[in-house]
């Protein structure tokens, strides 16, 4: 019978055209991992994780099980920014990489309160951590020491027109009945942590939620839809309003070292969608090259 270690590995031959692949890899993996919570316990989770590696000229392929497997020993530890950059480091040594990639998307419950009633239920956040690992030259050497994380978060809120508003406005003068229109909005936010700093998921949604206080909630009644019409009435905005207004907020983290965002607003008078996106603006971070 044939041992394992004598079966001739394919992959390792060398490829009919010669030329390096910047990232290959896997996508839509489902893994189970645990996640700590800002305020106590952890949580069971489920993610689709892509994991991708660079590729030398010579070798024709990876193993993408060696992916799986190296991953696999890292399931029973809580998921954060130093194991991700663990589990990279493993990438590389285990794959023969000079660069490797991480991301994990995942939904994140939160107990959400109804501003008066004071009904819970939960919100399920869409997230994802991100890590790269890549090397640099210094000094004429290579060093695999460059690491950027990134923790990414979908917030779901409501917008409230203040054109529409102020028709209205003009109409109530002239005795005529009129209602301002509203629509389902998102902020998608990707923030690169500075690396001493522990971020949580949490404190992002939180960040953004407090700036824009138009928010959603899965129970209502009606002394909370009186209340959200109250609030709306103080916090009409344009998709323009929206992100600057969170554009401040997150400018003041200091452990923010970068972040992009995109605000959509889904019109319900138009057949189309209002969008912005707005960046920090560092040298070498975000620019209107990054896909949000």
């Amino acid at each position: 019978m044939m041992e394992k270690d004598d079966l001739s590995d394919i992959q390792q031959t060398r490829p009919k055209i010669e030329i390096p692949i910047q990232q290959v890899g896997i996508e839509n993996l489902e893994v189970p991992f645990k996640l700590e919570l800002k305020y106590g316990g952890f949580s069971d989770l489920v993610a689709r994780v892509s994991m991708r590696t660079s590729l030398g000229p010579s070798v024709r392929g990876i193993s993408m099980s060696r992916l799986i497997l190296t991953l696999k020993e890292y399931l029973e530890k809580p998921l954060k920014h130093i194991l991700i950059r663990e589990i990279l480091e493993d990438l590389k040594i285990n794959i023969g990489s000079t660069n490797s990639f991480m991301k994990f998307e995942f939904r994140l419950p939160i107990i959400k309160r109804s501003p008066v009633s004071d009904n819970e239920f939960p919100i399920y956040y869409k997230c994802r951590f991100e890590g790269q690992l890549t090397e640099i030259s210094s000094k004429g050497s290579w060093s695999a020491n460059a690491f950027k994380f990134f923790q990414g978060v979908r917030i779901q809120y409501s917008s409230y027109c203040p054109c529409s508003a102020e028709l209205c406005n003009d109409l109530s003068k002239k005795e005529i009945l009129g209602f301002p229109h509203a629509q389902r909005s998102f902020v998608d936010v990707l923030v690169q942590v500075v690396e001493r700093h522990y971020v949580w998921l949490e404190d992002i949604i939180e960040t953004v939620e407090d700036a824009i206080k138009t928010l959603p909630y899965p129970v209502i009644k009606r002394v909370d839809e009186q209340e959200i019409a109250k609030v709306a009435a103080k916090n009409p905005m344009f998709v323009e309003d929206t992100i600057r207004e969170i554009s401040k907020a997150l400018e003041g983290r200091e452990d923010f070292f970068d972040w992009i965002i995109k605000c959509i607003h889904e019109e319900s008078i138009h057949t189309s969608e209002a969008i912005a996106i707005n960046w920090k603006g560092i040298e070498g971070g975000f620019d209107d090259t990054y896909y949000i």
